[in-house]
């Protein structure tokens, strides 16, 4: 049986569309209020040099699991390989070389198009994951003190 595009579905649709653009575009993305199929997600927009806040820009962002256009751009831009298995009913997106991959089965879905949706989008995430993983075991960094210099710890002589 197959699931229906409800409100429990499409908002964890946005939620996983907000940690993509939170991993891929380094902003800040807000949650609509109410969710439907077309809810547009909006860019959030620093304040204003005299201390007005700006709120979030009037161009909506891309919906990945929502759109196909979007989800086919994703897919494009990450060099990400979609191969449908008839036999078991599933999708799988691969990335890079080896056997990393995110399958979805059909039935977990409203339809085919939304598991492929589902599926560039999960498999997106999990790329750009590793890619700052491996990005963060290569190249650590000192922890830098986000305090005023004053705060920081003194040394003794």
């Amino acid at each position: 049986m197959t699931q229906q595009y409800d409100t429990e579905y499409l908002s964890q649709a946005i939620d996983e569309e907000i940690e993509l653009l939170l991993l891929d575009r380094k902003i800040v993305v807000r949650k609509p209020s109410v969710v439907w199929r077309d809810s547009p997600l909006y860019e959030q927009r620093e304040p204003y040099r005299e201390g007005r806040w700006c709120g979030f820009a009037p161009a909506p962002l891309p919906a990945f699991r929502r759109n196909q256009r979007d989800a086919g751009a994703l897919a494009i831009k990450h060099a990400l390989s979609v191969r449908h298995d008839y036999e078991e009913c599933t999708v799988t997106v691969g990335y890079g070389t080896g056997r990393r991959g995110v399958t979805e089965h059909y039935g977990a879905h409203p339809d085919r198009d939304a598991a492929i949706m589902a599926a560039i989008t999960r498999a997106a995430i999990q790329m750009l994951t590793e890619q700052r993983d491996e990005a963060a075991a290569l190249y650590p960094t000192r922890a830098t003190s986000r305090r005023r210099p004053g705060a920081r710890a003194k040394t003794t002589k």
